[in-house]
């Protein structure tokens, strides 16, 4: 008669625990003030993007490398000079995120010139945010300009 009322008390408190379990882990209030469930990372979506230019002359520098060393991604300046990087990023946006860039020239004496490396460090903070998020764990987008100067290598 003992194994039958232990199975019986096992089954009342799993049932108990799941109970509890989902009414009371990762809820937030939707809009009408009902919980939801919620489960993730928060992420927010980024810019950023410049235009490389030749320190001495302000004019703009085409197929120069822009690497992304914080994304691992890498591009190269158009006609203009410009370049931009577009993603999204896990791990939110709060307080700030930091990211690191790295400007070379890799082609030498064609664009104008042999340019010096550039590494720079980006801080994006609430001031760079231009669209809010959706208030879960979309926190939105931000947008940074970072131009960049190369100087002629000596």
């Amino acid at each position: 008669m003992g194994k039958p009322v232990i199975k019986l008390f096992d089954k009342i408190i799993v049932i108990l625990l799941s109970f509890f379990g989902i009414f009371n882990s990762c809820t937030q209030p939707d809009m009408y003030g009902m919980p939801y469930p919620e489960y993730g990372t928060p992420y927010a979506d980024y810019e950023i993007k410049g235009v490389v230019t030749n320190k001495e002359n302000a004019h703009p520098l085409q197929n120069i490398r822009v690497i992304h060393q914080t994304y691992s991604d890498t591009l190269y300046t158009d006609s203009q000079g410009k370049y931009a990087f577009n993603f999204y990023y896990e791990g939110g946006a709060y307080p700030e995120r930091i990211f690191h860039l790295k400007v070379e020239d890799i082609d030498g004496e064609e664009n104008g010139g042999d340019f010096t490396i550039r590494e720079i460090e980006l801080k994006i903070t609430e001031a760079d945010r231009v669209q809010k998020g959706d208030g879960n764990w979309y926190e939105g987008k931000f947008g940074k300009t970072e131009n960049v100067e190369l100087e002629k290598k000596q």
